[in-house]
């Protein structure tokens, strides 16, 4: 009976995980080409980054396949300018790989990722992380940068 008493232990440990897994899970992706906001076209707003006095942005989204046509302007203290590789969208938000390659004096370069989080139907939410840097602001559809 002893040897009987951890077989059947085990059984009942081997049942029960086997009906814990049971339960399916939805499958998350990460990437929903589906989303029904537009983002393409032009957006302006000011942002905000630690130390700097709020600074404007200007940008345009042609294309989420053509990187190159898609350009950030940044203005004030910052003075540079890039573009932005569309790297995919998510229930929630736009993210884009920021390559900046312009601007003040030539000191302007970096990279980083831009999220940008739909707010309203002419409004988006933007952060900026990269280099030890974030800044954040609201954006506003715009008709060129």
């Amino acid at each position: 009976m002893t040897r009987a008493a951890p077989l059947l232990a085990l059984a009942l440990c081997a049942a029960a995980l086997t009906a814990c897994g049971e339960k399916s899970e939805p499958e998350i992706t990460g990437v929903n080409d589906d989303v029904q906001f537009e983002i393409t076209g032009g957006w302006k707003g000011e942002l905000r980054q630690r130390k700097m006095k709020p600074f404007p942005v200007h940008a345009r989204i042609e294309s989420l396949e053509r990187s190159k046509q898609n350009t950030v302007r940044y203005g004030g203290e910052i003075d540079c300018a890039g573009t932005w590789e569309y790297l995919g969208v998510s229930e929630t938000a736009y993210r884009f790989r920021e390559v900046i390659g312009g601007g003040r004096a030539g000191k302007c370069k970096g990279t980083g990722t831009v999220t940008l989080t739909p707010l309203a139907e002419d409004s988006v939410a933007y952060e900026f992380r990269g280099g030890g840097i974030h800044r954040a602001g609201d954006l506003t559809r715009a008709g060129s940068a």
